[in-house]
């Protein structure tokens, strides 16, 4: 990045549909509260029908042969802007899922086990490339698509790039969205993983015991900055990946120490500039102590940190745009909140998330978001003076 900081990435506009609601204000309103979300949801499917926590959108926006989720977040980020219907036209699409198509397949199989004259296919969908198509037909957004699936930094690397495209010139506008929704496979897995938790999430809290999914949406339009300077930009980020495993970080936090210092290089920053940390948060045992290591190993003093999951679940590769979304909206707000589900202090992570929430004005804030088979990403946020 930094190819031409006159040309930097400003947020101008912001959707979003989680469990919380569909639209800023439910979102804002309901991670102000503080409250972790919890919900349980019947694994009927499965040999052995089975409760798991998991955070659901509203029926009418979580059916998986439907765009609803997306139609409303993608509205919500367009109204507002004073884009023309050419510049909707031909503005590129950067689109981040780690298993939406997933979905549609099981909805499909299980409509064709029903059909005799169809043939019963396990993966009939792959890709996320219906996305595109469906833009492109209701909302005419036909410029360019790039679709990513780096597991649960698939949309923070969309992010990125999408940034990196605005400061390179090759668009003046991206929009960047971040979808995940329910399929049965990918719970069963991360429930045969025993890596789901029995109510609520507990990032860094000595009594942590997994992670809950959700489903999510959320759509960042990014532009060049204008004349006036206040508000939220894209100023720097890195991603990398390591192979300690097929499924984590090294534990030490080597390499989340490496991606957040690059990507404060990045920025031309040092860890004494940040103001705040969005962590990535999962509450898993191998995670979170990455993810700790890594912060201690970066800043001598860390400074405020949160997690945002409690509230809209583990949204996988839709997280770095949903919760880019919900600290962006919180910060528009004024305040950053209390990281949910946390209370009690490990002395073997060293770290202590917010327990009240904490008022907030201009700042460089990290957003970290470290995936399943070692993608990390690091992105830099900074609020300039004003509104946004």
């Amino acid at each position: 990045m930094n190819s031409d900081r006159s040309r930097r990435a400003q947020i101008c506009g912001l959707g979003v549909v989680t469990a919380l609601g569909d639209g800023l204000e439910p979102n804002v309103a309901g991670i102000a509260e503080g409250i972790a979300n919890s919900s349980r949801r019947t694994l009927g499917q499965l040999a052995e029908p089975t409760e798991v926590s998991y955070l659901q959108l509203a029926p009418s926006s979580s059916r998986l042969d439907s765009f609803d989720a997306v139609d409303s977040a993608v509205e919500q980020a367009l109204s507002n802007t004073a884009l023309s219907s050419a510049q909707r036209r031909h503005i590129p699409l950067f689109i981040g899922s780690s298993s939406y198509a997933i979905g549609q397949s099981e909805a499909l199989f299980a409509a064709a086990l029903n059909d005799s004259e169809t043939d019963a296919l396990p993966v009939q969908s792959a890709g996320f490339g219906q996305i595109s198509q469906h833009l492109r037909a209701k909302h005419g957004l036909c410029g360019p698509d790039y679709l990513f699936n780096t597991a649960c930094t698939a949309s923070a690397n969309a992010l990125l790039i999408a940034a990196e495209h605005i400061e390179g010139g090759y668009c003046d506008h991206a929009l960047v969205i971040g979808v995940e929704l329910l399929n049965i496979t990918t719970v069963a897995g991360f429930y045969g993983m025993q890596l789901l938790a029995k109510d609520i999430m507990r990032p860094f809290d000595q009594r942590r015991d997994g992670l809950v999914l959700g489903e999510g949406c959320g759509v960042i339009l990014l532009g060049p900055a204008g004349r006036a300077q206040n508000g939220l930009f894209i100023s720097g980020g890195a991603s990398g990946c390591d192979t300690f495993s097929i499924t984590t970080s090294n534990p030490d936090g080597v390499s989340n120490a490496k991606v957040m210092t690059q990507a404060l290089n990045n920025a031309c920053l040092v860890a004494e500039d940040v103001t705040a940390i969005k962590a990535h948060g999962t509450a898993t045992p191998l995670n979170d102590d990455a993810e700790a290591a890594g912060m201690r190993q970066v800043f001598e003093e860390p400074p405020p940190i949160f997690a945002l999951k409690p509230y809209v679940g583990h949204t996988l590769g839709a997280c770095g745009a949903v919760e880019t979304v919900l600290i962006s909206a919180a910060i528009r707000a004024g305040f950053l909140p209390v990281s949910g589900g946390y209370e009690v202090y490990d002395e073997e992570l060293g770290v202590r998330p917010l327990t009240s929430a904490m008022a907030v004005g201009s700042g460089h804030f990290m957003l970290n978001f470290f995936g399943f088979g070692g993608n990390n990403a690091s992105i830099l946020l900074f609020n300039e003076a004003g509104d946004v």
